[in-house]
């Protein structure tokens, strides 16, 4: 009877330990980084629901999500992509890749953004849209809140505060200026002498940036007033710096990045 007693005592304790663990697990707001991928890219990556997008320079790699196979490539090369030199980021919105280009350091404020077609296995350039002269060189571009589009111009050095993320409307093939603003002092004295990198709106309505490269993430929010402000700082992620981008076919909250060179990443952000 006194052994039943024991092993009765002990199950329930085993129960209420993994009750704790799943409860704790659940409630989590540690980030965790789900997965490691060893494809390299030397600027960023962008997400759809079945692909996965390697960005480098002057090249881009596409993967299956599943069984990580490479499904095409594309190569700037010929006399119509002769102006390629440095591509930043991508984003996917209805079966289109947009990727921010610059021709830093050649032509700093040299900018354009660059479109493929990108559906079912397909990775087609189809058109290249020149940007004003105006802010610096194109580090990321993202569809935000209410169909608007934003994009990012770093400036380095002594005058990075003058790093500017843009609010557009994309109407007739043109990216419409209709307001600018700087980065919040917290954020540009993380980034030293560089600037921001990437840049990608998450589901809570937040805009999550990154600087060249380090293992964190800045949260920021434009609040009722336009007040562009700083949120709090994400650590424990699977990438240092560059191009990130949420994946938005995913219930959970999954950021995608990379380390340059090196690898890609998936990492699990609970919401806090």
């Amino acid at each position: 009877m006194k052994v039943l007693k024991r092993l009765i005592s002990f199950s329930t304790y085993l129960l209420i330990c993994l009750s704790l663990n799943a409860e704790e697990t659940t409630t989590s707001k540690v980030n965790k980084i789900l997965q490691t991928i060893p494809v390299k890219a030397s600027q960023g990556v962008a997400v759809d629901a079945h692909y996965f997008y390697a960005i480098s320079n002057t090249s881009i790699e596409k993967y299956e999500k599943k069984s990580l196979k490479k499904l095409a490539i594309w190569k700037a090369s010929g006399e119509k992509f002769k102006h390629f030199k440095h591509m930043n980021s991508g984003t996917v919105i209805d079966g289109e890749l947009y990727c921010a280009h610059s021709r830093f350091p050649i032509d700093r404020n040299d900018c354009t953004v660059e479109i493929w077609n990108v559906s079912g296995e397909r990775l087609d350039h189809e058109k290249t849209i020149p940007l004003e002269r105006k802010h610096g060189s194109l580090t990321w571009i993202d569809k935000g809140p209410k169909g608007f589009w934003w994009m990012c111009y770093a400036v380095y050095g002594k005058n990075n505060k003058n790093t500017k993320l843009v609010k557009y409307e994309f109407k007739g093939d043109k990216f419409l200026e209709i307001e600018n603003w700087v980065f919040p002092s917290e954020v540009i004295s993380a980034w030293g002498k560089m600037s921001c990198s990437g840049g990608s709106w998450g589901a809570d309505g937040k805009l999550y940036t990154t600087g060249h490269d380090h293992a964190q993430a800045h949260v920021l929010k434009l609040d009722e007033n336009k007040n562009f402000q700083f949120v709090r700082t994400e650590k424990n992620l699977g990438f240092y710096g560059q191009a990130i981008a949420w994946d938005r076919s995913s219930k959970k909250p999954i950021l995608w990045g990379i380390v340059k060179n090196k690898s890609i990443s998936r990492t699990w952000l609970p919401e806090k």
